[in-house]
């Protein structure tokens, strides 16, 4: 200007494809192609200051200038005309927005519920439409959104509905994905894992194997939050096996591992069953995956160890495997009639009789249990069956002979003997049992519940056990009316073997019944299940000794030497080539560090880690941290592998046998880790679901 001062020419646009300047309001607004408005727009370098002076004094440039601003204003203030239309279409695309979801939380809900989502139709307002649109018409009686939804879908005025199959499979696949995403990013702050795998057939006679993580969770306190150590078990999916070979599965999950971006090296610990293909020595999954990571333990599930104890001891002899055959036939005798089963209740108060477990030996209790405590209630109930007089025809005579032929094995005091000792050990093994199902149960707790186990045993073993055991016999057998004693059983001849030498002696038999019965079932259950359980149980002690100095740190169980070896010791046994975990000796100052300020009483590995992250000294002692870390992470049991399959069978039932793998998981997923999925932000599903492909909807 004449007098200094600067005005910016906002209207003026410079070209830098084309080095040319143009009038922006008149370009738009103008109808007279001018210099500065025209397609070239102006580059008379020379004369551009006359050129502009020129252009901006004109009324055809300043009437321009004001329908630009004239516009601006009325467009921040919505007096336009496409202003009607802005709102039309951000009112449908919130429409479209509240519409997802309710979708996506109902998929959420039903699938947390392990309900079926499809039917055989697939059309609103139609018989057997499935649970999903019938939710779905459920809601459009009360919620205005899905009302006005459904009733656009069946005017025909929309054609895209989002409520077929496909929209579900993607919702079902987003929310597990989600999940995943969520575990997966736990699992990579935790930094060490442990890998618990299982495997068993579903309902289409497919061999499915459950992967599910074991990490140690830990945060330090802040002035938002206090400090958190959790000990977590996730499930992550469902492999399909075409083939059950250790190499094989080996194969699988290290494919797995690498598509879902988890580091092998940060294994540190690895709980299957007892199948040969998963504990094999050599050519076991836990063989093969130690070849890639020696610092993968392997530690067998307890539970599973401590069920084939029982096993072990109740195929012992001949005897024990005839008592739990009784057992289940009295079961499969009364239960395949109901008008039998009528007559065993109206001679029980409490307890019904069960069947036997296949696989689960410590849940043979409840079987025992019922005659243990109402034999003569059981014993009843067939004598009345026996003599009933009133059946006549073929079956029922057969019924009235198979009555007879039970009640008189169970009026044997042997038979009786046999149910007081088994209800002892299967009542003490139960507990332990169910104890050792516990996601948060560590080396140490569990070794210590199996020998009081193992204690329970070698007690039990003893004259005054017996003695006791079978005063207990005969008080059964007074309620029995039956001879409160051993039966002198059938004289047996004895094999005379040939000897070798002179020196050795004949087998005598042992004459007295009693006798007879302590020695060759009595004493022999009990010698094979302690026998048992120390074989099978003898690599959880190893790794208790390698990690049984962290237990109890405030408490100076060892000398400074001890624990200078104990520290080292597992320096090495966390040593991969040149790659270590922790320091040994830097560990034996910090745990030394650490003892002077704890509380003796409350010094567990958890309590002692949520201690370091309660006050923030991470950085002073990180070679405890880390070893604590390591060792809440192994498993003790895979109870979590096995809780999936409850799911597995619920979710692909014979009605749902030829779902497919992904749906699978994603429903899986969604069922058993139901408390993250209800915690998911649901804008950022409608987001993700937007995003995930192009959609003729915008939300």
């Amino acid at each position: 200007m004449s007098n200094g001062d600067k005005i910016k020419r906002t209207w003026l646009v410079y070209s830098i494809t084309k080095d040319t300047v143009f009038c922006f309001c008149c370009k738009i607004f103008s109808p007279n192609k001018f210099s500065l408005s025209s397609h070239d727009g102006c580059r008379d370098w020379k004369n551009i200051s006359v050129i502009i002076k020129r252009h901006e004094t004109s009324s055809g440039h300043t009437t321009a200038y004001v329908n630009w601003r004239d516009l601006e204003v009325r467009l921040k203030s919505g007096a336009t005309i496409d202003q009607i239309n802005q709102k039309i279409i951000q009112s449908e695309t919130q429409h479209w927005r509240q519409v997802l979801e309710r979708i996506e939380t109902l998929i959420r809900t039903l699938a947390g519920q392990n309900l079926a989502l499809r039917g055989t139709c697939e059309k609103l307002f139609e018989p057997n439409n499935g649970n999903f649109l019938k939710f779905i018409e459920f809601l459009g009686n009360y919620d205005p959104i899905m009302s006005k939804h459904i009733q656009r879908i069946t005017t025909s005025e929309i054609h895209t509905t989002y409520l077929g199959k496909t929209i579900q499979n993607e919702i079902v696949e987003l929310l597990a994905n989600k999940i995943k995403n969520h575990i997966l990013a736990k699992l990579e702050r935790a930094k060490y894992y442990s890998l618990i795998l299982d495997c068993t057939p579903d309902i289409s006679h497919m061999e499915q194997m459950t992967v599910v993580f074991r990490f140690v969770s830990a945060t330090e306190s802040s002035s938002e939050k206090p400090a958190e150590v959790v000990v977590s078990e996730h499930f992550v999916t469902f492999l399909e096996l075409q083939d059950t070979t250790g190499a094989n599965m080996t194969k699988v999950v290290i494919d797995k591992l690498q598509e879902l971006g988890v580091n092998l090296d940060d294994m540190r610990g690895q709980g299957y069953d007892n199948g040969a293909n998963m504990r094999g020595k050599y050519n076991g999954v836990q063989a093969r995956i130690r070849q890639l990571n020696p610092r993968a333990f392997f530690v067998p599930c307890s539970a599973h160890s401590l069920n084939l104890v029982l096993n072990d001891a109740a195929n012992c002899c001949m005897e024990a495997d005839a008592f739990f055959d009784l057992i289940q036939g009295i079961y499969n005798f009364f239960s395949a009639s109901t008008h039998r089963w009528s007559i065993l209740l109206n001679h029980l108060s409490d307890l019904t009789i069960k069947p036997l477990s296949a696989t689960r030996w410590e849940s043979r209790v409840d079987a025992v249990r019922a005659l243990r405590f109402q034999i003569s209630g059981v014993y009843d109930a067939l004598i009345e069956i026996a003599e009933d007089n009133t059946l006549t025809t073929a079956p029922q005579v057969k019924s009235r002979a198979e009555a007879k032929g039970i009640a008189r094995n169970n009026s044997n005091f042997k038979f009786v003997c046999s149910l007081v000792l088994w209800y002892d050990i299967l009542f003490q093994i139960n507990i332990v049992s169910k104890m050792l199902q516990s996601q948060a149960l560590d080396l140490s707790l569990a070794l210590e519940h199996l020998n009081a186990t193992k204690s329970f045993l070698c007690d039990y073993r003893c004259d005054e056990a017996f003695a006791a055991m079978v005063e207990n016999a005969k008080k059964l057998a007074v309620e029995l009316e039956i001879f409160e004693g051993f039966d002198v059983d059938d004289p047996v001849r004895v094999r005379r073997k040939s000897r070798q030498f002179l020196y050795e002696g004949r087998d005598e038999p042992i004459v007295s019944p009693e006798q007879n019965f302590k020695v060759s079932f009595f004493n022999r259950i009990l010698d094979i299940a302690i026998q048992a359980i120390n074989e099978r149980f003898t690599q959880l002690s190893k790794y208790n000794e390698l990690f049984g100095f962290l237990y109890n740190i405030g408490n100076k169980h060892f000398t400074d030497d001890e624990l200078l070896k104990h520290c080292k010791d597992l320096q090495l046994a966390l040593m991969s080539d040149i790659q270590y975990d922790i320091n040994g000796v830097e560990l034996w100052y910090e745990i030394k560090a650490i003892g002077r300020r704890l509380d003796t009483s409350n010094s567990d590995p958890k309590s002692v880690l949520k201690c370091i992250y309660t006050s923030n000294v991470v950085e002073v002692f990180p070679n405890l941290s880390i070893a604590l870390r390591i060792l809440l992470t192994l498993p003790v049991t895979v109870v979590s592998a096995e809780r999936s399959f409850s799911k597995l069978k619920i979710i692909k039932s014979y009605f749902r046998s030829q779902m497919c793998q992904n749906r699978l998981v994603g429903l899986a997923t969604i069922s058993i880790e139901k408390e993250i999925a209800d915690h998911l932000d649901i804008e950022d599903l409608v987001k993700d679901f937007a995003e995930l492909k192009a959609r003729k909807i915008h939300f």
